[in-house]
C-alpha cells in the first residue's frame, strides 16, 4: 500500500492555506491514489480525530460555488461598441474588434438604436435585381 503524508491530503481536503478544498477525485488524481484509498485515509484521520469538518465548511463557504463553464463575461462598454461600431462599419469587424461574439454586438446595437433594419445588412443588391415585389 502506497504512503500517504496525512498533513498534505488534509491540506488538500479542508483547504489549509487560503486553498479551496479539493474532492477525493482530484485528491486522488493530485496524490497518484485511487479514491478509495483517500476515503479510507480520511476514515482512519477522522477516527483518530485530526479531520476539522468544521474548517472544509468554512473553506468551501467562503469560497463560493464552483464557477459553471464558459469564458468569463466580456464586458461590453455602450461608449467603447459606439466608437468601434462607427469606426469599422459592420457587425463582424466590430465584434472581431472588441473580441465578443456578433450576437452580442448585434443586440446591443439594435438596443442603442445604431442598428436599424435599413443598416442591418450592408450586402448591395446585384445589378438588375430588386427585393421589391410588384
Amino acid at each position: 500500500m502506497k504512503a500517504v503524508n496525512p498533513r498534505e491530503l488534509l491540506t488538500w481536503w479542508e483547504g489549509r492555506g487560503g486553498r479551496r478544498p479539493l474532492s477525493l477525485r482530484q485528491i486522488a488524481a493530485k496524490l497518484g491514489l485511487s479514491e478509495a484509498t483517500v476515503r479510507h485515509r480520511l476514515q482512519a484521520l477522522r477516527q483518530a480525530g485530526q479531520v476539522d469538518a468544521e474548517a472544509r465548511r468554512r473553506a468551501l463557504a467562503t469560497r463560493g460555488p464552483l464557477r459553471r463553464g464558459g469564458r468569463p463575461a466580456n464586458p461590453l462598454d455602450d461608449a467603447t461598441l459606439t466608437v468601434a461600431w462607427q469606426a469599422q462599419a459592420s457587425v463582424t469587424a466590430t465584434a472581431r474588434r472588441l473580441h465578443v461574439s456578433r450576437s452580442r454586438v448585434r443586440s446591443r446595437l439594435r438596443e442603442l438604436g445604431l442598428l436599424t433594419e435599413r443598416t442591418q445588412s450592408r450586402r448591395h443588391e446585384a445589378p438588375g435585381r430588386t427585393t421589391d415585389v410588384e
